[in-house]
């Protein structure tokens, strides 16, 4: 079976940091798969954060997660800390790629990569909009900071 391919930016602009739980560990006491995308969802939201917002409230717009790539690695146990770094991909004309990249801090592996495409939403409309003018220009300039 063919693998996806996921191309990351050249610099990530945030970085977090999360001990592996017992509660996300599975039957073969490995990371379980959908707390992954617990911890990438959570990455989202504190990067959000970092700038200011909240996925609720970028400029007074939603944003909603459109797809989801997770391209796993290697594993993660219990008690592990892993560094979940976040940048900017591809800005298109209504939303953004938000790419991730896990890592196992003891072992310093890659845990897995991922994207999230994620659009602009009018919550009131039901309907994505435009990428806010001052929004593209603050994750592009924060991309080119870390560069």
């Amino acid at each position: 079976m063919p693998r996806i391919k996921l191309s990351l930016p050249e610099e990530f602009t945030f970085r977090m940091e999360r001990s592996v739980g017992l509660s996300d560990v599975n039957y073969a006491k490995h990371l379980d798969s959908l707390s992954m995308v617990e911890i990438l969802h959570e990455a989202r939201l504190q990067y959000l954060a970092s700038l200011g917002f909240t996925e609720e409230d970028i400029f007074g717009l939603g944003m909603v997660v459109t797809d989801l790539s997770v391209d796993f690695r290697s594993e993660s146990f219990a008690n592990d800390v892993l560094i979940i770094d976040v940048g900017i991909g591809k800005v298109n004309r209504y939303g953004v790629d938000i790419c991730l990249r896990v890592t196992n801090s003891a072992l310093d592996s890659v845990v897995c990569v991922a994207k999230m495409g994620v659009v602009l939403f009018d919550f009131d409309k039901h309907q994505m909009v435009s990428v806010p003018r001052q929004f593209k220009q603050l994750v592009q300039s924060s991309e080119a900071q870390a560069a």
